[in-house]
């Protein structure tokens, strides 16, 4: 769509989804879809930021246990996406704010009729700073969107947010080390293109590399597989 909003975006990956997407052989990301994901389902961005992109996939490389992100991060990288979306669900701004408001309604009546609790916000751990399973949150999103589908209105194609994470980076102040915004990109006709992000000093793989690259996946996508599931995620 020309007439929407560019925007530059990253996403933490391991160096063969990297490579992949710049050299064209792999067409798209697959969207998360788990019940605590921030933001609803989607494909998850970290806006105009590829440095802290990068802190992401170092995270998810160092804790395969945790299933950070939705496919193995065995050699952390980023790749850089330009985004251009028309139909912004942006919790910046108080349009979007009084969408998730109204969107909670809907949910509450929901879970009602149906006999259900609310699913709740909680951390995953004891020692977590910020509150990581936003159950509530995504389904909150999710009820919006399908609330948009069933009045036939046009979908929202992403979801942004801004998030406080971290240690403040001085006593007394607000600004903290993790803050970031995030995109959840639902509509991947928004991807105009991949590159590789010139702030890391990317270089794609030569073919021999990247063929170890895949390879190392491979095995760590089989490792994952007859993994138990996670404790700390709940239904």
């Amino acid at each position: 769509m020309s007439d929407g909003q560019l925007v530059l975006a990253y996403h933490g990956c391991d160096v063969s989804t990297r490579d992949r997407l710049v050299r064209g052989t792999l067409p798209h990301l697959a969207p998360s879809a788990n019940r605590y994901d921030w933001l609803g389902g989607g494909v998850y961005f970290f806006e105009g930021d590829a440095e802290r992109a990068l802190s992401f996939a170092k995270s998810a490389s160092m804790q395969p246990a945790r299933h950070l992100s939705a496919r193995p991060v065995v050699s952390p990288s980023v790749v850089g996406a330009v985004l251009c979306v028309s139909r912004w669900w942006d919790m910046t701004t108080v349009e979007g704010r009084r969408s998730y408001l109204n969107a909670l309604g809907d949910l509450r009546e929901a879970q009602a009729m149906l006999k259900r609790p609310m699913p709740m916000n909680e951390a995953a751990a004891l020692d977590d700073e910020t509150v990581l399973l936003r159950r509530l949150d995504c389904a909150v999103f999710n009820m919006g969107h399908l609330i948009r589908e069933r009045q036939g209105r046009p979908a929202f194609q992403a979801v942004r947010a801004a998030f406080y994470q971290g240690r403040p980076v001085t006593d007394t102040s607000e600004f903290r080390t993790g803050t970031h915004l995030q995109i959840a990109l639902r509509d991947p006709g928004c991807v105009k293109g991949w590159f590789l992000p010139p702030a890391l000093g990317s270089v794609l793989l030569d073919e021999g590399e990247l063929a170890r690259a895949d390879r190392l996946m491979e095995e760590a996508t089989r490792s994952r597989q007859l993994q138990k599931p996670r404790v700390r995620v709940k239904s």
